[in-house]
C-alpha cells in the first residue's frame, strides 16, 4: 500500500512540474512585446528632388509668395469696393415707440370757448401712446466726379499687385535655383576635400617613417599634422554648410526639417545670346518694376483729378418708402424722392493744400520713372555683361577639366606601374575633383547669370526646368 501511494505522489508531482512550463510559454505569448527604443537607429528619410519639382512645389508652398496672392486678392477687393460708389445704396430701417403718457397739443380760446360751453384751453393728442415706424429709402450718386477717378485708382492698384506676385513668382524661382546650384556646388567639393585629406594622411605617413630614420625635422612632421587637421577641418566645415544650405531650401519649399533630400544634377547648355541692344528694348517694354513705376505714376495722376473734384458739387439722387402706425397722420403711408447737392466753400484751404500735395506727389512719380527708366538700362547692361563673363569662365573650366582628366589617366597608368606613390596619385586625384568642382561652379554661375538677365527683362528665368 505504501509503495502505491508512494507512485501515485510521483505521478502527481511529475504531473505538475510538466503543465507549468506550458502555463508560462502561454503568459509569455500573451505579452505585449516591448521595443528597445534606445538601441534602434532613428529612420532617415530621404526624398529625390529635381530643380522642376523644387520649383513647383515652392510655387505651391512657400509662405512669402502665398503673401503676395493674398496681397493681391485685397487689391481686387478693393476695386470691387471703389466700384459699388455708381450703384445705388438701398437701406431699411424700423423702429417702436412707447410713451408713458399722451402727448396733447392745448390752443387757448381766450374766453370765446365759455360762450359756446368749451373750456379756455382745448386740448389736442399730437402724437397716439405708441406706434411703429419703417421705410425704406435708396440713393445713387449722379455727378460724384472722385469716385470715377478713385475707381480709377484702385483699376490700377489691382493691375500693380498682379505685376508684383508675377515678380515674386520669378524672384522665388531665382531664390530656389540659388540654392539649389549652392547644395550642389558643395556636393562637388566633397570629393576634392577627401581626396586631398587623403593626399595629407599620406604626405604625414611619409614623414612620420621619415623622421624616424632622421631624414626630416620634427617640425616638418609637425608641418605635415597641421596640414592634416587642415583639410579635416574643411571638410567638416563643408558638411556643416551642407546641412544648412539643405535646411534653406526646405524653408523656401516650406517642406519638413527632419526630410533629407538629395538633389538631382543639372546639365548646362551655353546657349546662344541675343544682342544687348535687343536686351534692353525687351527690358524696357516688359521689366516689372518699370511697369509699376509708371503705373503708380498714373495713380498719382488720379489722385490729382481727386484732389480738382472736391472743388466741384456733388449732386446724389434719393428716394424711398415709409409707413407710420401713427393715427394722427393722415396718411399712414408714403413715398417720397429728393435730389440733393453739395459744395465745398470753404473748409480752411484743405481742397487747396491737398491738389498743391497731389501735383508734388505726381511729379515725384514722374521723376521715379524717369530714374527707373535710366536703372533698367543699366541693370540690363550689367547682367548682360555677367553672362557674358559666365559664359567665358565656364569655356575655360571645361578646359582645365579636360586636362586634369587626361592628367588623372595618366597619372593612374603610372602608379598601376608603381612609378609614382599613393600621395602624388591622390594629389592628381584631388586636381582632377577640383577642376570638376570648378566646373559645376561655372555652370551654377552661368545659370543663375542668364535667369538673372531674363528677370530683368521680363521673362521667366527658368521656363524651361518647370515645363
Amino acid at each position: 500500500m505504501k509503495k502505491i501511494l508512494l507512485m501515485l505522489s510521483c505521478i502527481f508531482i511529475v504531473g505538475c512540474s510538466n503543465n507549468q512550463p506550458i502555463k508560462n510559454t502561454d503568459l509569455e505569448k500573451s505579452k505585449p512585446k516591448i521595443e528597445n527604443k534606445n538601441t534602434e537607429n532613428p529612420k532617415v528619410y530621404i526624398q529625390d528632388i529635381s530643380v522642376a519639382e523644387a520649383i513647383l512645389t515652392a510655387r505651391e508652398r512657400n509662405l512669402d509668395l502665398e503673401i503676395k496672392r493674398l496681397e493681391s486678392e485685397i487689391s481686387t477687393l478693393d476695386r470691387k469696393i471703389a466700384f459699388s460708389n455708381f450703384l445705388p445704396s438701398i437701406n431699411f430701417g424700423g423702429g417702436y415707440t412707447k410713451l408713458d403718457d399722451d402727448i396733447n397739443i392745448g390752443v387757448n380760446t381766450y374766453g370765446l370757448g365759455s360762450q359756446f360751453g368749451l373750456p379756455d384751453i382745448l386740448g389736442m393728442r399730437a402724437v397716439d401712446k405708441s406706434f411703429y415706424t419703417y421705410g425704406i429709402n435708396a440713393q445713387i450718386p449722379v455727378f460724384v466726379p472722385s469716385t470715377w477717378y478713385l475707381y480709377s485708382a484702385r483699376k490700377k492698384g489691382e493691375n500693380i499687385s498682379q505685376i508684383v506676385e508675377e515678380l515674386a513668382d520669378k524672384m522665388l524661382q531665382l531664390q530656389v535655383m540659388g540654392e539649389y546650384y549652392y547644395i550642389l556646388s558643395l556636393e562637388s567639393e566633397r570629393e576634392t576635400l577627401e581626396n586631398q585629406l587623403k593626399s595629407a594622411k599620406e604626405l604625414q605617413r611619409k614623414a612620420e617613417v621619415s623622421l624616424k630614420v632622421g631624414s626630416v625635422l620634427p617640425w616638418e612632421l609637425e608641418k605635415a599634422k597641421t596640414l592634416v587637421a587642415t583639410k579635416e577641418f574643411l571638410l567638416d566645415k563643408n558638411k556643416r554648410d551642407l546641412e544648412i544650405a539643405k535646411m534653406a531650401l526646405k524653408r523656401t519649399l516650406n517642406m519638413d526639417m527632419s526630410i533629407d533630400i538629395r538633389l538631382e544634377n543639372i546639365d548646362s547648355n551655353i546657349k546662344k545670346l541675343s544682342s544687348l541692344d535687343e536686351c534692353i528694348y525687351k527690358a524696357i517694354n516688359q521689366n516689372e518694376k518699370l511697369i509699376i513705376t509708371e503705373e503708380q505714376k498714373n495713380i498719382g495722376e488720379d489722385i490729382k483729378k481727386i484732389a480738382i473734384s472736391n472743388f466741384l458739387p456733388k449732386i446724389i439722387l434719393g428716394g424711398g418708402y415709409g409707413n407710420n402706425s401713427n393715427e394722427i397722420l393722415m396718411d399712414s403711408d408714403f413715398l417720397y424722392g429728393n435730389v440733393s447737392g453739395i459744395v465745398s466753400i470753404f473748409n480752411g484751404f484743405r481742397n487747396i493744400n491737398e491738389y498743391k500735395k497731389a501735383v508734388r506727389n505726381q511729379k515725384i512719380g514722374e521723376l521715379k520713372l524717369e530714374k527707373e527708366y535710366m536703372t533698367t538700362i543699366l541693370e540690363t547692361a550689367k547682367a548682360y555683361k555677367n553672362v557674358e563673363n559666365a559664359q567665358e569662365i565656364l569655356k575655360i573650366a571645361n578646359m582645365n577639366f579636360n586636362s586634369e582628366k587626361g592628367k588623372l589617366k595618366q597619372k593612374k597608368t603610372e602608379k598601376d606601374v608603381e612609378l609614382i606613390d599613393n600621395e602624388e596619385y591622390y594629389k592628381a586625384l584631388a586636381d582632377y575633383e577640383k577642376a570638376f568642382s570648378d566646373r559645376e561652379k561655372a555652370k551654377y554661375q552661368y545659370e543663375m547669370a542668364v535667369g538673372t538677365l531674363k528677370i530683368v527683362m521680363g521673362e521667366n528665368p527658368f521656363e524651361e526646368e518647370v515645363k
